[in-house]
């Protein structure tokens, strides 16, 4: 890997269609992660990892069945909930108690299939391997067919 080359994490949209849908949005509304100017930062502290999660996709918050919480910017990012900012949703996402807001802080979370979900941990695990991705290394996140 070339230090200052962030790397692309490429989704698919035709795999994973719920997943694009809110990463797209998410990106929409300001969060980082798509261009160079402003990638997203990989993170391999399990503390922050965790808060991260549990500030955008709560424990106790309902799911629908065969529905799991995506968080974007993605745990494994320095730019997670617990870099500051609020978290927003879109409609669709099921969450009914957290408004659409915008800007590059914060984390957006949407209610999305358990195998898009799955998809997702997939590619990024073995993103993080074949890139050899360490803590503090730039990445951006697409999306692709």
């Amino acid at each position: 890997m070339v230090p200052w080359y962030a790397s692309p994490l490429i989704y698919s949209k035709s795999r994973a269609p719920q997943l694009a849908s809110h990463i797209t949005r998410a990106q929409r509304s300001g969060l980082p992660g798509a261009t160079f100017k402003s990638p997203l930062t990989r993170t391999t502290n399990a503390a922050t990892m965790k808060r991260n999660r549990d500030l955008a996709c709560p424990r106790d918050e309902s799911r629908p069945q065969g529905k799991s919480c995506d968080e974007y910017p993605v745990a494994t990012s320095k730019e997670g909930l617990s870099a500051g900012g609020q978290r927003r949703t879109f409609p669709g996402c099921s969450i009914p108690t957290v408004p659409s807001r915008t800007g590059a802080k914060g984390a957006s979370a949407c209610m999305i299939s358990v195998s898009d979900q799955n998809y997702q941990g997939g590619m990024n695990s073995s993103f993080y391997k074949a890139e050899r991705m360490l803590d503090g290394d730039p990445y951006r996140v697409l999306i692709g067919d």
